[in-house]
């Protein structure tokens, strides 16, 4: 095979995914969201002895988490937890105000 014009390079994993709430509750607004590898995590359901694993994603425009399906083996070994996921996209902080008035 050759390659007649190059591509971009793909980095990581991406899928188009709707915000559903499937999984959770459901609830979800909808949203139709470009999800990538980082933007995922594990989430679990116990029950009596036994543990479910799932791939999870909080939508962006409502907050509401999502289980997907269709996420490569080789991706889901690398997930952090939902905590672990948490620590690292901690939301911005929000400025407190300066009690002046605006002129």
């Amino acid at each position: 095979m050759k390659i007649i014009t190059p591509g971009r390079k793909q980095n990581g994993w991406s899928k188009e995914c709707i915000c559903t709430g499937f999984g959770n509750g459901d609830g979800g607004c909808r949203a139709v969201l470009l999800v990538e590898q980082a933007d995922l995590y594990k989430t679990y359901s116990h029950c009596r002895d036994e543990t479910d694993e799932y791939t999870t994603f909080k939508c962006s425009a409502c907050g509401v988490e999502t289980d997907i399906k269709d996420v490569p083996y080789n991706i889901k070994g690398t997930l952090p937890s939902k905590e672990a996921w948490k620590k690292r996209h901690k939301p911005p902080a929000t400025p407190a105000p300066s009690g002046g008035r605006i002129i």
